[in-house]
């Protein structure tokens, strides 16, 4: 992994207007192209709004023909511009969809998709679970992506630390009365596992839900790279330096230096 340049959009979506979610994506890959980066984030489940149950199979796509999902990949490719955006996904017929957060590479592949794996307040009734946490390779270096409620147990991002991911990305739709959580999970994530986290949420309302922002950015010490607020629209820019895991962080190696045969038996 060489250094480069990352946005995290921390945004409003609008529920139900996928062509007009789209098109505020297209902007804001634009914006970010144009002030040097080459990798943005959005929120869990932008490009389709949160809160949209009633009509979640027909704006679920596939990754194979999903028309905005192939409007994405042909942007990134336009622009040597990787893109990590939530949807709902649906991967087999009669299914449910997953909730979902894909990362397209500079060359407009889909390097990989992460299917939220921990259900929180009653998702599982619109989302099949994901049943798999492993990290991919990307043009950046290997990658993990956590969506949402998947960050608040450790075991996943240890899990994609095990398996060889140097940056961490989650993508949330966090809300009142959870302010801080994600925040303080984030930068426990970087320092236990030694590795880059992004986190990007969503502010503003969406029918019961007031949705709190605090998108952030930590380098594997631990230390804050960028932190937003609570209220406000926003586009951070952080650089992730793969130097910055070197030099006294190699003294911890708490990956390696692990004790497994003193743990329950369902962490070994």
């Amino acid at each position: 992994m060489t250094p480069f340049t990352a946005c995290i959009v921390q945004t409003t979506s609008g529920p139900y207007d996928k062509e007009g979610n789209l098109n505020r994506a297209f902007r804001a890959i634009e914006e970010a192209h144009a002030k040097g980066a080459s990798l943005i984030l959005f929120p869990e489940m932008f490009l389709t709004g949160y809160m949209i149950r009633d009509k979640l199979a027909e704006l679920a796509e596939t990754l194979e023909s999903g028309p905005a999902v192939s409007a994405l990949r042909a942007k990134a490719r336009e622009l040597d511009m990787a893109v990590v955006i939530g949807l709902p996904v649906l991967e087999r017929e009669g299914g449910k969809p997953h909730n979902s957060v894909l990362f397209i590479d500079r060359d407009g592949t889909v390097a990989g998709a992460a299917h939220k794996t921990h259900m929180f307040g009653g998702e599982e009734k619109m989302f099949d679970p994901g049943n798999q946490i492993r990290a991919f390779d990307t043009s950046f270096g290997r990658v993990g992506i956590l969506v949402c409620y998947d960050g608040e147990f450790p075991e996943t991002a240890r899990t994609l630390a095990l398996d060889g991911a140097e940056l961490i990305c989650m993508c949330a739709a966090n809300m009142s009365p959870f302010e801080d959580y994600h925040a303080v999970y984030m930068r426990a994530r970087a320092m236990e596992n030694m590795v880059h986290t992004l986190y990007c949420n969503y502010v503003g309302d969406e029918k019961r839900f007031h949705y709190c922002g605090q998108s952030c950015a930590y380098d594997p010490a631990g230390k804050p790279l960028a932190e937003a607020g609570t209220q406000e629209e926003v586009k951070l820019y952080v650089t992730v330096d793969p130097a910055k895991r070197e030099g006294p962080l190699r003294d911890l190696n708490y990956l390696q230096n692990r004790r497994k045969e003193l743990y329950h038996e369902k962490l070994r």
